[in-house]
């Protein structure tokens, strides 16, 4: 949970235009990740008991636990929030009505496919008043 919330603080703390701050939204998820090497029929995978996902609107970004770096949100539609990293190494992807998410992640010939079960933990809005 200290993850969650440094998360945010930096959120709120990162430059950006004085809005930057508003329509954000927290879930803490539960994951299971999958790692696969191009060439072998086998897979290892791990999980874990929490993590986080903050999605800012108004910069469009999406930040992990650390909140060291926020990807680009791609698309927002009924059914799903979508996510690429510049480099397009990463995509994610959150179900709106389930609140289940995955991401799949390729590098060096393996592919990481992080799934998430998550639950709404925050909402913050700061906005002005006219």
């Amino acid at each position: 949970m200290k993850q969650f919330w440094t998360c945010a603080v930096l959120a709120l703390l990162a430059p950006g235009p004085a809005s930057a701050a508003s329509g954000q939204l927290g879930f803490v998820c539960s994951g299971r990740t999958t790692l696969a090497r191009s060439g072998s029929d086998t897979s290892a995978y791990k999980t874990w008991d929490e993590a986080a996902l903050v999605f800012d609107f108004d910069r469009r970004l999406v930040f992990h636990e650390d909140g060291a770096e926020g990807y680009p949100i791609s698309d927002i539609t009924r059914r799903a929030i979508t996510w690429t990293s510049p480099d397009r190494g990463l995509e994610g992807r959150l179900n709106r009505l389930t609140l289940e998410a995955e991401e799949v992640r390729s590098q060096a010939g393996t592919l990481a496919r992080n799934t998430y079960a998550c639950r709404l933990t925050s909402y913050l809005d700061f906005r002005t008043k006219p």
